[in-house]
């Protein structure tokens, strides 16, 4: 698989997208991002058009949106929004609300004064026993399940919370089953990801999604630097840290297996692909870097560096027919660029 600058199409898109972090999502046939209080989707398949037909998500909900994440099970989809009340669950046509989880008020009392509580960092998982649930972390430095009923297809009511480790803000959540946008392969376990705005990554183990379901594996101290994404690949940790490194740790000794120095900024997107060992990412320096991860016995590789002058960027997701295409977007910046990929 190789790319290349030549090979890149853009489009217009209004409005903008708002400048948070991983502010693109693929969920079905659509690319979604937040702009402040306000999902807003276009289609994959009119990404040759000139101007894109953005649709505004139409949401009796006027909370300003921290993080938007597509998760997948089996043949359903769902958006997360996760928001300064809780989290906003639609279905994959985008135009059902189907569960709005207010944010748990025992979770206000740990937050700094200094921070707003809020939800923010989204990943899908599934438990030892099967069961599959929607993990999510608040600003008070805690992180809660909520369960989905595959009979009903419908969410419990009250999310349940992990036990009580980090000390600071969470800044994203991570699985394999979220990493592999639901596809079942030997490499998924039951392990989630959650990392924290003082750079400590904790590692959990699901038994079940209930009450006491997770137990803490291993953590790895904070570094100052925080996670800004997660993902989990082949029982490694794929953490982008906000100094521009993307490194990666056992996911069960929690030891760094790979540094690899992305960006002379900080990253403030990243994207994994859901079949192939490799990531995207977008950093403050203006670039988009196209990543083969050191796995397998593979060696790291660049294999797109590219610069969106005088752009803040802010989001980037793998798409297309197979998955290959990298769109890009930017903060205050009316267009989406598209990248294809050669065999």
């Amino acid at each position: 698989m190789s790319y290349s600058e030549t090979h890149m199409v853009k489009a217009q898109i209004k409005p903008s997208p708002s400048l948070i972090y991983n502010n693109l999502t693929l969920c079905g046939g659509d690319l979604l991002y937040a702009h402040i209080r306000q999902a807003c989707a276009f289609p994959t398949s009119s990404l040759g058009s000139s101007v894109m037909a953005v649709r505004k998500i139409d949401s009796p909900h006027v909370d300003v949106i921290h993080s938007i994440v597509a998760c997948s099970h089996n043949a359903a989809t769902f958006l997360v929004l996760a928001t300064d009340a809780g989290l906003q669950i639609w279905d994959n046509t985008i135009t059902h609300l189907t569960h709005v989880c207010p944010l748990p008020a025992a979770g206000a009392s740990d937050v700094a004064p200094r921070n707003a509580y809020f939800a923010r960092g989204v990943a899908i998982n599934v438990a030892n026993n099967g069961a599959p649930h929607i993990c999510f972390g608040t600003s008070g430095g805690a992180v809660y399940s909520l369960e989905l009923s595959e009979s009903s297809g419908k969410f419990k009511s009250s999310p349940v919370a992990l036990p009580k480790h980090h000390k600071s803000p969470i800044t994203a959540v991570g699985s394999a089953y979220q990493s592999r946008q639901g596809r079942w392969t030997e490499d998924l376990g039951c392990h989630l990801v959650s990392c924290d705005e003082d750079g400590g990554v904790a590692v959990w183990l699901a038994q079940h999604a209930g009450a006491g379901g997770y137990s803490l594996v291993n953590s790895i101290p904070p570094t100052g630097q925080p996670v800004v994404s997660v993902a989990v690949r082949r029982d490694l940790i794929v953490a982008a840290r906000l100094d521009g490194a993307v490194q990666l740790y056992g996911l069960r000794d929690g030891k760094l297996r790979a540094d690899i120095g992305g960006h002379s900024r900080f990253i403030s997107a990243m994207d994994i692909h859901p079949t192939k060992d490799i990531i995207a990412t977008v950093s403050e320096d203006c670039t988009l870097g196209i990543w083969a991860l050191p796995i397998g016995g593979a060696k790291a590789s660049c294999l797109l560096s590219v610069c969106w002058l005088h752009a803040m960027l802010t989001g980037v997701a793998f798409c297309g027919p197979t998955s290959d295409d990298v769109a890009v977007v930017a903060y205050d910046t009316d267009e989406v660029h598209v990248y294809r990929s050669s065999a």
